[in-house]
């Protein structure tokens, strides 16, 4: 198992660091394999080829759609990301861009939401949102980023939406 990156932003004195999250290629990998998959299964009834021609289809559509919609550069810009979780903080740090470098207080974070294929968008107090992408278990960053809200602020507005660890794992 690889070590984890340590945060280069200064943590302050009565700050707990609490986790690392960082983007993961097999996650990617796996999108890709399932649009050239579903594009397969829809696709190669309705033009009417018979199931030997799908396996082809879905290898096209897999190139077609990581290299060619921009899933591939969407991965550039995103494997350098690096998500800290602090007591007070969520953390994030870009090492091919550290100009991007940035912080979010826990206390201005109104919800967090799983999207679409292991992705969790964190909408803050601003009216802004930020998307975590290509996580492996955006549940469970979901379940500590809820946690560590909870235990700054005593209650949140999605409380009754936190996984069980349980069900983070799962």
């Amino acid at each position: 198992m690889s070590e984890q990156p340590v945060p280069v932003t200064t943590l302050l004195d009565d700050e707990a660091f609490l986790g690392t999250y960082q983007p993961d290629i097999w996650v990617f990998v796996q999108r890709s394999l399932i649009i050239g998959l579903l594009t397969a299964v829809v696709f190669g009834p309705l033009i009417g080829l018979p199931p030997e021609y799908w396996l082809p289809i879905m290898g096209f559509t897999t190139v077609f759609s990581a290299f060619i919609f921009d899933d591939y550069t969407s991965w550039l810009n995103h494997r350098a990301d690096i998500w800290h979780l602090t007591s007070l903080r969520l953390i994030y740090e870009n090492g091919n861009a550290p100009e991007q470098n940035a912080a979010v207080n826990l206390a201005d974070i109104h919800a967090t939401q799983r999207k679409l294929y292991k992705n969790l968008r964190l909408d803050l107090e601003t009216g802004q949102s930020v998307l975590m992408k290509y996580l492996t278990n955006p549940r469970a960053i979901e379940r500590d980023i809820d946690i560590a809200r909870l235990a700054l602020m005593g209650t949140i507005a999605d409380e009754a939406d936190i996984p069980t660890a349980e069900e983070a794992k799962s």
